[in-house]
């Protein structure tokens, strides 16, 4: 719906004013009355108008000083205006008045069809605009939302050819080392290739159901089938999962629980894979004899599950940025899609949960997000 156009009238007789609002009432615009100079200066530094009918012969400021300040002022320089006056038809008046950047000079009694016909002109004039404003901020819309499908999909392509790339590259030499005969290739050697091939799969697996976790939450709300589950041993699959990772790389991994019996309402799946992304991060960045702990606790939202650990921290700069979509810390630095935590935060979301981080450098992260408990264990706690 198009915004409705506005009329100033400006003259100091109230009898005038009143005329001229009846022969000018239409159903788009609005008519705005003022008995001085500066009650009309005052009225556009408020609003917009389309046209403004002013009259000469006012007392203390007369139209054509009003009509000045009007033109001195980026607000107001461009209304239209047109003068009205009772007086007799001198050039010199009439030349003043354009002078002071009328569009028009009418003498007084005022034909009424003239005066209408001047009024649909400016206000069809105006009314098209506004038209042409909104349709420029609907064009200038769209063109956000191309450039960001733009931008994702080469983001998903920067992804497809460096991360994917590289996996198949991983595979394919693993599969050459495994062609060699076998008195050149050791049963320790093929059962190491075997891993790493198998882990390379995986996060292949896992780099292209990113890839499509994104482009559903782009589509819209990531779906989840939430069910009653014990929250204990999501925690503890999670764990177990993730514990011959870390023991490889000489973390300790722990878990600790306040509510053995509680009971969460979730999609197990999506909530898995929430701490699969949260403690390969952790994983991942932890040195050699860091801890990793996962908690979990009562809180006011719910149940609050925490992954807390001991490694590098993340920097202050990074910290607002770390659920940003294809965010990867360092720079210079890639370890996956740079989607896991945006995911992450999405799926707590879906679940009416929240997702915060707190890490100082040097000192180590910690992770907490909520789940709501399911309302057999708000009666029993």
């Amino acid at each position: 719906m198009t915004e409705r156009s506005r009329i100033l009238l400006v003259d100091d007789i109230e009898e005038n004013l009143v005329a001229l609002e009846a022969l000018l009432r239409r159903d788009d615009a609005d008519i705005v009355t003022a008995r001085s100079g500066t009650e009309a200066l005052e009225l556009v530094l408020q609003h917009e108008f389309a046209l403004a009918f002013i009259d000469v012969q006012m007392p203390e400021m007369n139209g054509f000083e009003l009509a000045e300040y009007m033109r001195g002022a980026e607000r107001s320089k461009y209304i239209p205006i047109i003068f009205l006056t009772a007086g007799t038809g001198d050039a010199n008046r009439v030349f003043r008045g354009y002078e002071s950047g009328a569009v028009d000079f009418l003498f007084k009694p005022v034909d009424p069809t003239v005066l209408r016909h001047k009024s649909d002109t400016f206000i069809g004039l105006d009314q098209q605009r506004k038209k042409l404003a909104r349709q420029y901020e609907q064009l200038q819309e769209s063109e956000a939302l191309l450039r960001e499908a733009v931008q994702a999909r080469e983001d998903v392509l920067a992804v497809v050819s460096h991360d994917i790339r590289n996996f198949l590259q991983a595979i394919k030499s693993g599969v050459q080392m495994l062609n060699k005969p076998p008195e050149k290739l050791g049963p320790d050697a093929r059962a190491a290739i075997h891993g790493r091939l198998s882990s390379t799969v995986d996060l292949m697996s896992r780099v292209i159901a990113d890839l499509l976790d994104m482009a559903s939450i782009r589509s819209g709300r990531i779906e989840v089938k939430p069910e009653p589950e014990i929250a204990l041993q999501l925690i503890n699959e999670a764990v177990a999962v993730h514990e011959p990772l870390a023991v490889q790389k000489g973390i300790t991994l722990l878990s600790e629980c306040e509510m053995p019996t509680a009971v969460v309402v979730c999609d197990r799946e999506r909530i898995l894979q929430v701490f699969a992304n949260l403690l390969g991060n952790a994983i991942k960045f932890c040195r050699h004899g860091d801890r990793i702990k996962v908690c979990l606790r009562r809180s006011e939202d719910g149940i609050q599950a925490s992954v807390i650990d001991t490694g590098p921290g993340i920097a202050s700069s990074d910290l607002p940025l770390v659920f940003d979509a294809y965010f990867s810390g360092a720079k210079n630095r890639r370890n996956g899609t740079g989607l896991g935590l945006y995911i992450t935060k999405r799926i707590v979301e879906a679940h009416d949960g929240r997702i915060w981080i707190e890490s100082e450098p040097g000192k180590g992260t910690a992770v907490h997000f909520t789940l709501p408990l399911s309302p057999s264990t708000e009666t029993t706690s």
